[in-house]
């Protein structure tokens, strides 16, 4: 029994449940396992066929987030046939797949506030397409939701300037007070059916890359600093880390607390209570 077929098979039994997104990510990852060994059996997995592996991976130059992304997958479907005893024991039983933290990227507020005011003020210049994909993005960057819940969102989820959604990762429901900029942003006679027409990811990207230098911002930028940007305004304009986690749909508050590392006017603010010394 070949590995590769037997995951195929998984996630085809399991593709309807399953986001576009999440079928190309466990697509793209099984298929580096078939590259590095096309004839795998599910009885030669073991701890140290993932160990070679995760060696081959290291000398393709592979990213440390992108190995780990890698070996997650291969866990994932080496536990259900462990669950439908393919396998007799976890070959992933004493690996250790550890997570690297980055320096997140995101617009500072002052950043944030302008690519905002130029797009307001240079928008008749930019195609269609142009103005689609940055309307997009900003909207995101005043509101926290995800490419995946802006491609999502309906106007039966918008009601007096307030979003009630279900997220599409998490399913997760938040409940977001539309800011004064973000409603800006919004069309002017909102119909029946989808808000925004957003391209596909890797096209809205592209796009992205290309009008963001014609509003003033010159540094390397892709869809997810939105979200990013939103959660690093929120805590650098003293909203608690509490109702930060709230309006991102965070399941729990450690997630939340990654972007304060980012954020150096919260630990200004903090510092000042020394103040309170004198």
């Amino acid at each position: 029994m070949l590995f590769y077929e037997t995951a195929q098979n998984y996630l085809n039994q399991e593709e309807e449940n399953l986001a576009p997104l999440t079928i190309r990510t466990y697509y793209w990852n099984l298929k580096k396992i078939e590259d590095f060994c096309p004839s795998l059996k599910c009885k030669d997995v073991d701890e140290n066929f993932i160990r070679n592996f995760r060696t081959h991976l290291q000398k393709r130059g592979n990213k440390p987030n992108t190995i780990n992304k890698t070996l997650s997958v291969f866990r994932i479907f080496c536990r259900k046939m462990l669950a439908d005893k393919i396998f007799l024991q976890d070959p992933f039983e004493k690996i250790k797949i550890g997570r690297v933290h980055t320096r997140r990227g995101y617009l500072t507020t002052h950043e944030l506030k302008q690519l905002y005011l130029n797009f307001i003020d240079r928008r008749r210049f930019l195609s269609k397409t142009e103005q689609d994909v940055m309307r997009v993005f900003l909207f995101s960057c005043f509101t926290g939701l995800r490419y995946s819940d802006l491609q999502s969102l309906n106007s039966s989820e918008i009601f007096d300037w307030k979003i009630r959604k279900l997220t599409h990762k998490t399913g997760e429901p938040v409940y977001i007070p539309i800011p004064i900029q973000a409603r800006q942003l919004l069309p002017q006679n909102m119909k029946p059916g989808p808000i925004f027409k957003v391209v596909e990811n890797s096209h809205f990207n592209r796009i992205l890359r290309k009008v963001a230098p014609k509003l003033g911002y010159n540094k390397y930028i892709h869809c997810h600093l939105a979200r990013h940007t939103f959660a690093t305004t929120c805590i650098t304009l003293g909203i608690s880390l509490p109702a930060t986690s709230k309006l991102l749909g965070h399941r729990n508050l450690e997630t939340t607390l990654i972007y304060a590392k980012f954020v150096d006017t919260l630990l200004d603010k903090e510092m000042k209570k020394f103040n309170r010394l004198r």
